[in-house]
């Protein structure tokens, strides 16, 4: 080889040497740019991901109270709307009834479905009193699961620990072996999604530089050309976790938020107002739908019996869909034979507590089964108006207590607002969800603090007026003046015992009026009764008038209940009322619950001709003239 070829030769190496290092330097560049690209990539994730956190944590904090409000009053509208749609169904299937036969078993299979829905949907909890203030409400908002989720904080903690252990980092076979072993431990850990050790694991590894600078230029430029593959990934998902969070409600509400912080705008407050707005015109819609309700529901009880009655020549009854619609339940006729379930010995348990915790939920239950148990339901309770006030007197002594309007978006679990079949009519209210649970309130009402409260929300239940005696403003309380050989209501106030208003009812009762065994009961009225020849007659008063009423106002109210209507000239003074065989003087205080009316035996010349026989004779006259009360003419 001559001199020249060498030189050609030697140059043609050192040429190649230097594309060789020439590459291996482009290659590092480019290795130190995708690192610090990924460094960039990561800290800008990471920032994102913590303003966003933040963001939402505020969001949630400032706004979560208003749109769970709003989403209860929606889920109201719903369940309104719902019950709108079946009395429309329902109204439509009346009038044009399907074959009896062909429908009946689908229709209790939908029935059945269509409650397994509902119950789905709604789901069943256990009553905790009071907790409808705070727990009754949707999910509290919070980070999306892109931001802080367990995934995303697994995959982080795993791809600093790869950057860190990779085998391609070792300067030796040995260390390479013990990071291949560690990479091991990191795979089994990031596949047993096992935190813990990924965050320990990253603790305790070196963090310093690993590359051995004694390879060879080909090795060098196969390991960086390795690292740069390695890494390449972890660039496309840092990308693709940015993009992610850049594509989130989150981001774009902070964006919003943002901009308008910019422009001196506070968009939590704008965004606070527009809730509360959306929540006045949903509410709003949710009273109107409940007096529409309530409207349908009256109709098709009008509606009904014309259509469903029994057809001339043997004709099969026209079939009646409301017994078997699925959102209409059967009332509460004949409860006092049913047999108190458990479900219903657990609401007496749970109501006793909510008389202590929450008194407001526990009188809405009693209100609720008061008015069902009242067959057509007092006046006072017959439209959601008089609800509100009722509810409102009563809870003017709990501040803590919700308005009457808020608490039906959050209903204590054994309430909801329904309709039913009571007494051949279709009701629409609040209402406890099943018969069954209605067996519940009277056990409860066996409990002193539950008989008390039952007392008030009862005392709630009269028409409400300036009473004429003693110029209060009160609500009246029914009772029967009087009841045995006659028997007559009576409005009275309950601050003075001043009667506001008398009447007769013929063999009816209803409303107020078939609540008052439950007034006695829990103590609102109180009842003293005085035989004559026997039969007993009864007076029932109001505890103010029974506390101070004595022997003479008792005489009194026997001859304005009884001797002056049916036209017998007779004066107290002509009677005379016993304890056992002792004669009371008119200024004693009436204490025994029963005690004895006769005739005042002296001077019987003086007495009026009516009362000249004995006590018999004026009990048989007394029924004569009452009875003829009745008859027509």
């Amino acid at each position: 080889m001559s001199a020249s070829d060498a030189l050609v030769r030697t140059g043609a190496l050192v040429r190649t040497q230097t594309d060789a290092e020439e590459a291996v330097a482009e290659s590092e560049r480019r290795l130190r740019a995708l690192l610090e690209t990924i460094s960039t990539l990561d800290l800008e994730v990471e920032t994102l991901a913590s303003e966003l956190a933040a963001f939402s944590a505020r969001y949630e904090r400032e706004l979560s109270v208003a749109f769970a409000q709003l989403e209860r009053r929606e889920r109201l509208v719903r369940r309104l709307q719902a019950l709108q749609d079946e009395l429309v169904r329902l109204d439509a299937e009346l009038r044009a009834p399907q074959p009896k036969v062909s429908g009946r078993k689908s229709r209790k299979k939908s029935a059945r479905s269509h409650q397994a829905d509902r119950e789905e949907v709604e789901g069943e909890r256990p009553w905790t009193p009071g907790a409808t203030l705070d727990d009754d409400v949707p999910e509290p908002l919070s980070p999306p699961p892109d931001l802080a989720s367990e995934a995303q904080t697994l995959k982080r903690l795993y791809r600093k620990l790869a950057r860190m252990l990779h085998p391609d980092l070792a300067r030796t076979e040995e260390e390479r072996h013990r990071l291949h072993q560690l990479m091991v431990q990191v795979n089994l850990a990031f596949e047993r999604t096992d935190r813990t050790a990924l965050e320990l694991f990253l603790v305790r590894v070196d963090r310093g530089e690993l590359l051995d600078m004694s390879v060879s230029v080909d090795e060098r430029l196969a390991h960086v050309e390795q690292r740069i593959a390695a890494l390449t990934p972890v660039r496309r998902s840092l990308l693709a976790d940015l993009d992610r969070l850049r594509a989130t409600s989150t981001f774009r509400l902070h964006a919003e938020w943002t901009g308008l912080q910019e422009l001196g705008r506070d968009s939590f407050q704008e965004t606070l107002t527009e809730l509360a707005e959306d929540a006045e015109r949903t509410m709003r819609d949710a009273l109107a739908r409940m007096g529409r309700l309530d409207r349908a529901a009256r109709e098709l009880t009008a509606l009904k019996p014309s259509l469903t009655e029994a057809k001339p020549e043997g004709a099969l009854r026209t079939f009646d869909p409301i017994l078997e619609s699925p959102l209409v339940r059967k009332g509460a006729e004949r409860l006092e034979r049913r047999r108190a379930s458990s479900e219903a010995r657990t609401l007496a348990q749970t109501l006793e507590d909510a008389v202590e915790q929450a008194p407001w939920e526990a009188t809405l239950v009693l209100m609720a089964f008061f008015a069902e148990r009242a067959g057509r339901p007092p006046d006072a309770l017959s439209n959601r108006e008089g609800w509100a006030e009722r509810y409102a007197a009563m809870t003017a002594a709990w501040p803590e207590a919700p308005a009457f309007e808020e608490l039906l978006t959050r209903l204590p679990p054994p309430l909801e607002l329904g309709l039913r079949l009571q007494g051949g009519k279709v009701r629409f209210g609040l209402q406890l969800k099943s018969v069954e649970l209605l067996a519940g309130v009277p056990i409860a009402l066996e409990r002193r603090t539950v008989a008390m409260l039952a007392q008030r929300v009862l005392a709630h239940l009269g028409p409400r007026e300036q009473c004429k005696g003693c110029g209060a403003d009160v609500f009246l309380v029914h009772l029967l003046r009087t009841r045995g050989l006659d028997e007559l209501n009576g409005l009275v106030c309950p601050a003075c015992g001043h009667v506001a208003k008398s009447y007769f009812l013929f063999n009816w009762s209803e409303g107020q009026e078939a609540l008052l065994p439950f007034a006695l009961k829990a103590g609102l009225v109180d009842e003293v009764v005085v035989k004559l020849a026997g039969k007993g007659i009864a007076f029932q008063l109001v505890p103010v008038s029974r506390e101070a009423l004595t022997v003479g106002a008792l005489k009194q109210l026997f001859t304005d209940l009884y001797l002056k209507p049916y036209g017998i000239a007779a004066e107290p003074a002509d009677l005379v009322v016993k304890a056992g065989a002792r004669a009371l003087k008119d200024e004693a205080r009436v204490e025994a619950p029963v005690l004895t009316l006769g005739i005042r035996k002296a001077d019987r010349d003086s007495l009026a001709p009516a009362l000249a026989g004995d006590a018999q004779e004026l009990v048989a006259l007394l029924r004569s003239r009452i009875e003829r009360r009745f008859r027509p003419g």
